[in-house]
This record gives C-alpha cells, sequence and structure tokens, in this order.
C-alpha cells in the first residue's frame, strides 16, 4: 500500500507540472494591469503587468514602472489565476480513488479477519487527507516564460 501510494502522488505531481510552453511571446496574452511576479537571477519583482516587447519587459510596482530586458528576465509568473483550488480538488480525487483500492483490498481482508473498529476510516481519510495537501502545496501560479 506504501508503494502504491508514493506511486500515485508522484503521478500527481507529474500531471499537475505537465509542460506547457513558456516562450517570450505568452506575455503578449496577459492584459495591461495583471498581477506578475518578475524574477531575475539577482532579485524578484511583484507588480502590474505594463507591456512587452522582443527587447523588453514592463511592471508597475509601488516603486513606479520597472523596465527589465530580456536577457535579465529569468522567469514571469502570473499572480491573477490561483490553480491551488484545482489542485486540492485533483489530489483528493486521486487520495479517493487510493482509499477505494485499499478498502476493496487491504479493507476487506482486515474486515473479515480481525473487524478493526477504526481501521476502515483511516483507509480513507488517510490518503483522501496526505494527498490532498501534497497537491495543494504544489505551486500554484501559473509561470507564463521561464529561460
Amino acid at each position: 500500500m506504501t508503494r502504491s501510494l508514493l506511486v500515485a502522488l508522484v503521478s500527481v505531481r507529474l500531471i499537475l507540472a505537465a509542460p506547457v510552453p513558456q516562450t517570450w511571446e505568452r506575455l503578449e496574452k496577459l492584459n495591461p494591469g495583471a498581477p506578475v511576479e518578475v524574477a531575475t537571477s539577482t532579485r524578484i519583482e511583484k507588480g502590474e503587468f505594463v507591456s512587452s516587447s522582443t527587447e523588453s519587459l514592463t511592471i508597475r510596482t509601488g516603486q513606479g514602472e520597472h523596465r527589465f530586458p530580456r536577457q535579465e528576465v529569468v522567469r514571469v509568473i502570473s499572480r491573477a489565476h490561483s490553480r491551488r483550488m484545482r489542485n486540492l480538488l485533483i489530489g483528493v480525487g486521486v487520495g479517493a480513488a487510493i482509499g477505494l483500492a485499499a478498502d476493496q483490498t487491504i479493507g476487506t481482508y482486515l474486515r473479515n479477519e480481525s473487524n478493526p473498529t477504526g481501521a476502515r476510516a483511516l483507509i480513507w481519510t488517510l490518503p483522501i487527507a496526505l494527498c490532498g495537501a501534497v497537491a495543494a502545496a504544489v505551486p500554484s501560479y501559473p509561470v507564463i516564460y521561464r529561460k
């Protein structure tokens, strides 16, 4: 059971981290004013997207507008849409599937042999809670650009 749980958790992580093309051209799809996070090799700035060109990216922060040359930008994250709830629901679904499989295999054996009172509740709640927590801990903001 431990091995299958580990395989399921790794599978969830791989599904949630499915590769999406993260090219500079994707910045054109951002709306002006959308909250973004820009990471360079030396710092991370959070602000509102202003514009992008083939050579640079401009955001507005509390201190004014900052222009980042394309060569310096390592990563741009859109902070407009969090995916944490989606990740949590996928994790809970995987946990429920693991709980069902465990209940139909080891749960049947335990009910026939020793009939523990709280084992069935643990067989269901443990994988659901664990998979949901792991999936919710996955970074939830989509990366728009990565060097």
